[in-house]
């Protein structure tokens, strides 16, 4: 991926908060300052592991499972406007 304006270098780094277990933080830079963004996390009750975002100051969990699956779709099915340009549908013969 890119490493510019809105394509940041992402980096992970390991950190294990008292009473948290351990997780790996997703951070960046941002005007020369390291941002953390997300983090991986385990469920306490069946180590399930979700990315954790923070939403208008609210926790939002993903599983990492249903992110993967959305992550599938949108690698195969998300295109841009140029994408769409260079390759108009097929005409349905009705």
């Amino acid at each position: 991926m890119k490493d510019s304006e809105g394509y940041p270098k992402i980096s992970g780094v390991w950190a294990s908060p008292p009473g948290e277990g351990f997780q790996l933080e997703l951070a960046c830079q941002i005007a020369g300052q390291t941002t953390y963004f997300a983090r991986f996390l385990a469920d306490c009750q069946d180590e399930s592991v979700s990315l954790e975002l923070t939403v208008q100051g609210q926790p939002i969990r993903i599983p990492v499972d249903r992110l993967e699956e959305l992550i599938s779709a949108a690698k195969k099915d998300v295109h841009s406007e140029t994408w769409y340009d260079n390759n108009p549908p097929l005409e349905s013969g009705s």
